[in-house]
Order: structure tokens, then sequence, then C-alpha cells
């Protein structure tokens, strides 16, 4: 999903309730950089990196700080950070690093990011959507009716790919009140389809006033059964996506508001069911094999394993040298998370491997970075031993007023897929 709106406004609530300026700090920083009083752009850059320790370009100014006021160990640690969420800022070449740049550590660094920048594919076509204007972000798979189903950011609707490819309305756009698509779930054995949705300025006949609703569809037929409305933020709410228990129940990730609700079908209502403090910005969700725990995606901090039982909430810890940043989608395979990472440079889906406590990442794997179909990837789904995902969201195909770009200027939405071992 595009987060710039939904990030600045939990980034700017979290400065607020600090009683802080990371702007100001920021500011007075590079202020303090250009007049060469470097102890001063040190000790600015430092409240800064305090107030958002998972900023990239914050990161890069400590580096940059810590190494023109001779704290080595700190500046390579700082430069670490942010290139593993962004690659490309600059390292090699820049004067200011020049009382590191012989140094074992620094070279080192420079090796990471050349790998960090290098390519690696490790999956095919699976099919295209020749409809430029569908802007797609969440997608399902039917494996007994070997049927994708896809939401549309812009159009409003959800889409049945076959299969032999034929692509089909599942319902009709703006289908009672329905607005932009993300998360959807099928429940085969419910006869079930779950789809989010939620008003996006991108989607077609914007309307601010309008609200989220959670759709429920007769997978069969696609006749609505039902149609949910939250009792506390409908109007001020973004359903970022959707996961059912083994049970069939509904949990759904309020991106906006950082809340888990969950549907209660006795009485029709969305219900809170989890929020925590400690979350910036949630998108993706997992549920543990045996449903223990589940596994919540922050877009800016990492991952949260949250205890079902006892709603005890623990970060998960990770030494390995990769970001845990950007996370949309999240999936749990074999021990091991698969996420899409769409807040990084360059865009990358990742394979997460978890220690037997599953507290702690042990190592990871790429599965792709710098894919060619890339065009932000977004939400995904397993059959099996098969990773399908959304390859080109398309939430950069707007002008600055939320208007479509021209077909030329948008490309045909690309499902990947990928075998995982």
């Amino acid at each position: 999903m595009k987060k710039n709106i939904l990030l600045a406004t939990s980034l700017f609530i979290s400065i607020l309730l600090k009683g802080q300026s990371l702007q100001k700090y920021y500011g007075d920083a590079l202020a303090a950089y250009r007049t060469k009083n470097y102890n001063e752009f040190y000790s600015n850059i430092k409240e800064a990196n305090k107030l958002h320790p998972y900023h990239q370009g914050v990161l890069y100014q400590l580096g940059i700080a810590a190494t023109l006021t001779g704290k080595k160990a700190e500046a390579i640690q700082a430069l670490k950070q942010a290139i593993l969420i962004d690659a490309d800022f600059r390292l090699a070449g820049i004067a200011d690093f020049n009382s590191i740049k012989d140094s074992p550590e620094f070279k080192k660094l420079l090796e990471l990011q050349k790998e960090w920048q290098s390519t690696t594919i490790h999956s095919d076509t699976a099919f295209t959507i020749k409809d430029r204007t569908l802007h797609t972000e969440g997608i399902e798979y039917d494996a007994a009716h070997k049927t994708f189903y896809l939401g549309s950011i812009h159009k409003r609707k959800v889409i049945k790919v076959a299969s032999d490819g034929k692509v089909t309305d599942f319902c009709p756009s703006a289908f009672e009140g329905m607005t932009s698509i993300f998360g959807i779930k099928a429940d085969v054995k419910r006869n079930l389809l779950w789809v989010c949705s939620s008003p996006m300025p991108e989607m077609e006949n914007y309307d601010s006033a309008a609200s989220s609703f959670v759709f429920q569809f007769e997978l069969s037929s696609g006749k609505l059964l039902h149609k949910y409305q939250s009792i506390l933020n409908s109007k001020n709410s973004v359903y970022g996506d959707l996961i059912l228990s083994k049970d069939g129940n509904v949990f759904i990730s309020d991106s906006k508001n950082n809340d888990i609700i969950t549907l209660n079908q006795k009485t029709n209502k969305i219900e809170p069911y989890y929020s925590s403090p400690k979350f910036w910005n949630i998108q993706g969700m997992a549920f543990s094999s045996d449903e223990k725990f589940l596994f919540i995606s922050d877009y800016v901090k990492g991952i949260y394993r949250l205890t079902i039982k006892t709603k005890q909430l623990t970060e998960i810890k990770s030494n390995v040298d990769a970001s845990l940043k950007g996370i949309d989608g999240i999936y749990l395979h074999n021990n091991s998370l698969i996420t899409i990472q769409n807040g990084v440079t360059p865009l990358r889906c990742t394979r997460y491997f978890l220690n037997k406590s599953l507290d702690e990442i042990t190592r990871f794997e790429i599965i792709d970075r710098h894919h060619p179909a890339f065009g932000e990837p977004t939400l995904g789904v397993i059959d099996g031993k098969t990773l399908y995902y959304i390859a080109n969201s398309q939430w950069g195909g707007y002008d600055e007023n939320h208007h479509l770009k021209p077909a030329n200027q948008l490309h045909d939405i690309v499902v990947l897929k990928t075998q995982l071992k």
C-alpha cells in the first residue's frame, strides 16, 4: 500500500507526543553542517535519531555527523542501517567519509552496499492482466476451483481470474458502497469470500465521507451475505489486510489507527481486538501453524508477535544484515516468514527464517530483488509450496491530484510466482 499519508499521520502524532520536533532537529542539524559546526550537527541529528530511529535519511546523516566528530564505530553502524533500508545512499567518493574510507569496516560496508544493489530473481510471471486502470493491491487463490481473486484500488471492485486466464468481475464497481479493495481471503470450506474496503483518493469518484467496510460474499455465487461496519472509526480507517483463523474467525488490520479488529458474527459488528502504542503503522498479519501466535508487520519498525492467549506483544529480534522496514504482505511458511517489502530500496521479496521459539530471525534469503516487473509489490498468497504475489500495484500511477496517468505511463498488472524450497 502507498503509505505516505498514513506514515505522515502516525509519525507526526508520535513526535507530538514526545513534545519535540523531528523536523526542527533535522533542519538545525543540516544548518549546522553547512556552517561546519560539526559538534552541533551531531547533537541535533542525534536527537532526531532518538525521535525516529528507523528513518533512513536521519541514519545516513548521523553516519556523516559521527564520522566528522571522530565517532567511527557509531558512524559505521548508522551507515549500515541506512543502506540496508536504502542501498542507493552515496558512500564512495564522499569527502565527509575521508577519515574512515580506508578502514576495513568502511570497505566491508561498501561490499555490503554492492550486494544489496545487485539483482536477485527467483520468480516467473504467473499471469498478467491487461487492464492498466485496475490498480490492484490484494490477491487470493481458491485452489479447489483454480481461481484467483484480485481487488482493485481504483475501480473499487473484485475480479476473478480463471485457470484459462479469463478475467471477469466478481462484483461490479462501487457495489453496495464498496470503495478501494485491500485484503481478500477465501474460506473455501465455508464457501465464503471476505473483502476489506476503505476509501482512498486514488479510487474512482472519491468521497472522503465514505466508510470502510468488510464484505462477506458467498464464494460460489458472488451473492453478498453481509456488510460489516465498525462501531468506532469506519470513516477514519484503512482496512489494510485481513486474515482468517482455522475456525473461520476474521481479523483485520486498521493501518490508520494501528488497531487489530475482529468480526462478531453474532451481533454483525466489527469489534476491537488488540492495539498497542508500540505500533507505528501496522500492515499484514500471519498466524503461526498452531495459531498460538499472530505475526504483525509494522511498516516502520519491523515484525511483532502477538500471543493470542495472553495478548503479550513481542518484537521479533533480528541480527541479520537485512532491514525489516517497509513490510506490506507477510506470510508464514515452514517456520519462516515470507515478506513483501515496498518501503525499501531496492524493492524486495524476502524470506526470514525463525528460531524454534519463533521470536528471532536466524537467517534470510532474497526471493526477488530488483525484479524487472516490480512497480511497488504489495500482497500475495501461498498455495502449498507456491508463492503468488502482485509485482506492480501501481500506487505511483497517479498525478499529484490522484488522477490516473495516461495509459502509456502505466503497465499491465503482473502477478509473479515462485516455488518455496
